[in-house]
């Protein structure tokens, strides 16, 4: 959406879901959505960011991923992935009914908070 009053993105009204019930890789079309493991797949997965050089979001870029059952790692590949709690990088586990938001600060650098994340 493009706010007429300043000439700039505004961003979604909503946060479009992608429901995920396999290991996935995150794509340019996830920017802005929501990954979503519903309760329907009792399977532990892993959801992945992929590395910069792959797949070049723009700074800014924020996905969340949101699980419903077992668990779920949120990896990155090569880039960093930092927790906003104690700013500790690499892969994080996402318990049941947690959520998490993933913002992306440099090209290779992302910062990551919620509920039921470690």
């Amino acid at each position: 959406l493009v706010d007429a009053d300043i000439g700039t993105n505004v961003g979604y009204v909503n946060v479009p879901q992608n429901s995920q019930s396999v290991a996935y890789e995150c794509v340019l079309g996830d920017q802005g959505k929501h990954i979503y493991h519903p309760s329907t797949d009792n399977n532990a997965r892993t959801f992945t960011i992929p590395a910069n050089s792959s797949v070049a979001y723009a700074v800014g870029t924020c996905i969340t991923f949101i699980n419903m059952v077992n668990t779920v790692t949120i990896a990155i590949t090569t880039d960093t992935l930092y927790w906003a709690l104690t700013g500790g990088t690499g892969s994080r586990t996402l318990a049941v009914y947690g959520i998490a938001t993933a913002i992306k600060m440099t090209s290779t650098t992302w910062l990551i908070s919620g509920t039921g994340i470690t």
